[in-house]
C-alpha cells in the first residue's frame, strides 16, 4: 500500500525549500501565489479515482453491449477483467487521491514556504501516478478489441476511438495546471497512451 505521506515527505527531501518556490505547478511556468491565495489563480489537477473508475475501457464496452450484441458469456468476462483492472490499480486510486489533497492549500492567504513546496512536489506526483494509471488503462483498451467476436469488431473499434476521445477530453479537463494534459491516443490499435511530461 502507497503511502501519500510518506510519499511527498521523500520528494521534499530531493529539492530545496527555496527551489520549490521558484518552482511551478507545471514544471515550465512560475505559480504566481497570491493568486493561489486568492483562488483566482490554476486549482491545479483536479483528477481522482472516481474519473478512472467510472471511465475504465471494459466498462465503457459493457455499456454499449447491445450495440455490440455481446453475449452473456462476454459481458461476464468483460465484468471479470474490469474488477481485475480496478483491483490492480487500488493502491494508486488511494494514493491519487491523497496526493491531490496535499495539492491543495491548506489554510487561506499566502502558502509558506514549506506549504509552497508541499503543494508543488505533491501535484508533481499526482501527475505521475495518473501517468501510470493511464498507462495501465491504455494496455486494457488494446487488450479489449481481441475479446470481441470477428463479426464484433469493426463496432468494438467505433466504441474504442469514442472511449479515446472522452478520455482525451476528461484528461486535459482533469490534469490542466498540473504539470499538463497532454496525451496520445487510446484504443485497440496499439496507439500510445496519454503523455503526461
Amino acid at each position: 500500500m502507497f503511502n501519500a505521506r510518506i510519499a511527498v515527505v521523500a520528494l521534499l527531501l530531493v529539492p530545496t525549500i527555496a527551489s520549490a518556490q521558484r518552482g511551478s505547478m507545471g514544471g515550465s511556468k512560475s505559480v504566481d501565489w497570491d493568486k493561489v491565495a486568492s483562488k483566482s489563480g490554476p486549482a491545479g489537477p483536479s483528477i481522482s479515482s472516481k474519473d478512472f473508475e467510472n471511465t475504465s475501457p471494459y466498462k465503457f464496452i459493457i455499456d454499449r453491449k447491445k450495440d455490440l450484441k455481446l453475449t452473456d458469456a462476454q459481458v461476464a468476462s468483460f465484468k471479470d477483467a474490469d474488477l481485475k483492472l480496478k483491483a490492480s490499480n487500488q493502491p494508486k486510486f488511494v494514493l491519487l487521491d491523497s496526493l491531490k489533497k496535499d495539492a491543495k492549500p491548506r489554510t487561506s492567504g499566502t502558502p509558506s514556504a514549506e506549504d509552497q513546496a508541499r503543494m508543488v512536489l505533491a501535484q508533481d506526483a499526482l501527475q505521475n501516478v495518473a501517468h501510470e494509471v493511464q498507462a495501465s488503462f491504455d494496455d486494457a483498451a488494446k487488450g479489449a478489441l481481441p475479446m470481441l467476436d470477428e463479426s464484433q469488431r469493426a463496432e468494438g473499434q467505433k466504441a474504442l476511438d469514442k472511449y479515446n476521445e472522452e478520455m482525451q477530453s476528461m484528461l486535459r479537463e482533469k490534469l490542466g495546471g498540473g504539470r499538463g494534459g497532454s496525451a496520445g491516443g487510446r484504443g485497440g490499435r496499439g496507439r500510445g497512451g496519454p503523455e503526461v511530461r
